[in-house]
């Protein structure tokens, strides 16, 4: 005697309202939504490490060890938004020599 029975369900995972991946339809596509999202937070933490810096530095109160401290995590911040700009600019270039459509 079996008790528990076989449940055969028939799923679309094609179908655009069960599986919220089936509106991409390549990889192509992920990335252009990916991307952009990716740049903005990586900017915005870039700003927030900028002034996290700025905010150690103003409240170093003369200490040599905090200045070098805040001077250091305002480098780091600003070599990280020009890694960020530079991407863009090298995708850009990529994209237009290669006559890509880019999504940025």
């Amino acid at each position: 005697m079996n008790i528990i029975r076989p449940v055969f369900a028939d799923v679309d995972f094609g179908n655009k309202d069960i599986n919220p991946i089936a509106k991409y339809s390549s990889i192509g596509s992920f990335t252009d939504v990916i991307i952009p999202l990716m740049m903005i937070a990586g900017g915005l933490i870039s700003l927030i490490m900028l002034l996290l810096g700025a905010y150690k530095y103003l409240t170093s109160e003369g200490n040599p060890e905090k200045i070098s401290k805040a001077q250091s995590t305002i480098i780091y911040a600003i070599i990280g938004l020009f890694l960020i700009v530079a991407s863009f600019i090298l995708t850009k270039v990529i994209g237009w020599v290669l006559q890509v459509n880019m999504p940025l």
